[in-house]
């Protein structure tokens, strides 16, 4: 049997401001490797097979805590195709500032985010296929075992909508993912 754990990194100050992250590389605060830490004591028990995280310094420090705690041997490989979306001008940016800044953009995100061309970002479309391409490489690679992906919301949400069979912006307005959250496939 194989099953694969999707992991959210732990809260960075960003989070914890509810600022957009995207692809910068905020490190995880107090809240976020208290989070890793029992991250780590959650999966002590379990025979990890396998960790992949994003390169962003938040997954990779919430998965040296997962293998760090996990007397398995299983330590995290680095993926660089599991980082966040880039939300270009919006990164930084609380909703409310994007919604001045922009027009109430955020809003029309939150409502149907592939309709929305964010300044400097990524597509939703070539997000959305980075995403496939590197769950289907992974999933192919791994034989039978617990596997960990340590990544972001919106990885997690794109996989989900996919292995769900279901509409991505409609996904994304309903599904909530917190911070150090665990979803097993």
């Amino acid at each position: 049997m194989k099953r694969l754990y999707l992991v959210r990194h732990g809260q960075t100050a960003w989070n914890g401001e509810n600022r957009i992250q995207g692809r910068s590389d905020q490190p995880l605060n107090e809240v976020g490797r208290t989070q890793a830490q029992r991250l780590s004591a959650r999966f002590a028990a379990h025979h990890i097979t396998g960790i992949f995280t994003s390169h962003l310094v938040r997954s990779c420090t919430t998965a040296e805590a997962i293998a760090a705690g996990n007397g398995h041997g299983a330590a995290p490989v680095v993926e660089a195709d599991l980082a966040e979306m880039h939300l270009g001008a919006w990164e930084g940016l609380t909703p409310a500032e994007v919604d001045e800044r922009f027009g109430e953009a955020y809003q029309r995100w939150r409502q149907n985010p592939s309709s929305v061309l964010i300044p400097e970002a990524e597509p939703v479309s070539a997000f959305r296929e980075r995403v496939r391409r590197v769950f289907g490489r992974l999933t192919a690679q791994m034989g039978q075992g617990e596997y960990v992906v340590v990544s972001h919301g919106g990885v997690i949400a794109a996989v989900l909508a996919d292995v769900l069979g279901a509409d991505y912006d409609h996904l994304l307005r309903r599904l909530r993912l917190d911070n150090a959250g665990v979803t097993a496939v």
